[in-house]
């Protein structure tokens, strides 16, 4: 496996993802796992990354796991794999990309199906290629979604009873279907896939980082709160926003009629 079975590059302010094994249609390999897992630590500390972009190369984004190779773990070494992780209870860390903190966009360009369907419900916009579908297979291999965003994130995306529909028939459905039920929110040709997600994560560019990194920890803890608790929360990070230079300089910058210059703290 070569280290660039995932590239991570960056485009000015927007960090771009990408899967790099189109010969195997980027199929995920246990080191491939390890190199999200270093890419991702390194995006988060990166105050100059304010969008993330996650893509595949090639005609497909993600078949799923590679069982050609090690994967599927045994019991004994999942287990040990898992007690070397850092773990946490919280909607907010416990998926890769949701832990950024910082938006992340899904530009699916192909067939996304298995461990390569559970990626994109992890990342908060959906977007994609004519050429794409997308499908939790798990079950017609007898097993069942393995990061769990299929039976956690999935129903708040599209509905429980399309949720359920989906994860336990294993249907794949293509782009069209993705777009009306919800799964993403705009469907365009392959070869503007990359260029509307670049415009896309330019949006993010223009906003206060700070408030942006609290409403995505607000939104997403926000799916396993009381809204009592959420409030409170809300409250606080409010609060927090008023302290910052950010939002002096927000202010003023509208009194002034004239863009902002973001110094994220």
């Amino acid at each position: 496996m070569a280290k660039t079975d995932v590239l991570y590059e960056k485009q000015g302010q927007i960090g771009i993802i990408t899967l790099n094994r189109p010969e195997k249609m980027n199929a995920m390999t246990n080191e491939m796992f390890d190199l999200f897992d270093e890419i991702i630590a390194q995006v988060r500390k990166d105050d100059d990354v304010r969008a993330v972009i996650l893509t595949g190369r090639g005609k497909c984004f993600c078949a799923g796991t590679d069982l050609s190779g090690d994967v599927p773990l045994s019991l004994e070494t999942e287990l040990r794999y898992m007690k070397s992780k850092e773990t946490t209870t919280s909607t907010y860390n416990m998926w890769l990309f949701t832990s950024i903190p910082k938006p992340v966009i899904c530009a699916i360009n192909g067939p996304a199906v298995g461990a390569g369907s559970e990626y994109p419900l992890q990342c908060d916009i959906r977007i994609a290629a004519q050429s794409a579908r997308w499908g939790e297979v798990f079950v017609r291999r007898g097993l069942l979604p393995d990061s769990g965003a299929g039976t956690y994130l999935l129903p708040h995306i599209v509905g429980f009873s399309k949720a359920a529909e989906l994860c336990m028939s294993g249907e794949i459905i293509d782009a069209d279907e993705m777009l009306r039920i919800g799964l993403v929110h705009q469907v365009v040709p392959d070869d503007q896939l990359m260029p509307v997600a670049m415009e896309l994560a330019k949006k993010f560019l223009k906003v206060a980082p700070l408030a942006v990194r609290m409403t995505k920890q607000l939104l997403y803890l926000g799916l396993e709160r009381t809204i009592e608790h959420h409030a409170e929360a809300t409250r606080y990070c409010f609060q927090l926003a008023t302290r910052t230079e950010d939002m002096v300089e927000g202010i003023n910058s509208f009194l002034e009629k004239r863009d902002p210059i973001w110094k994220n703290r």
